[in-house]
């Protein structure tokens, strides 16, 4: 690209070696990562509150208390 008279030119600001190491790493697709599955069901309001509540003291969204929990059941 050429500069102009600002001395600025367009395009991606530079990234350090290490920062677009860690972005490539990120980007990568994990094959061995267990699958993913949705779970979706319906609660009546209050006790959607009642569980936002919890997961909020616990500094956590709900989808993270929610895996709390099951990794805190035993396994079968």
């Amino acid at each position: 690209m050429s500069k102009g008279l600002s001395g600025l030119s367009a395009g991606r600001p530079s990234q350090t070696a290490a920062a677009k190491a860690r972005l490539m790493e990120s980007l990568k697709d994990d094959e061995s990562a267990e699958p993913i599955r949705r779970v979706n069901f319906q609660v009546p309001e209050s006790k959607h509150r009642k569980l936002k509540v919890l997961a909020a003291r616990n500094n956590q969204s709900i989808k993270e208390f929610l895996t709390s929990y099951i990794d805190s059941l035993p396994d079968e």
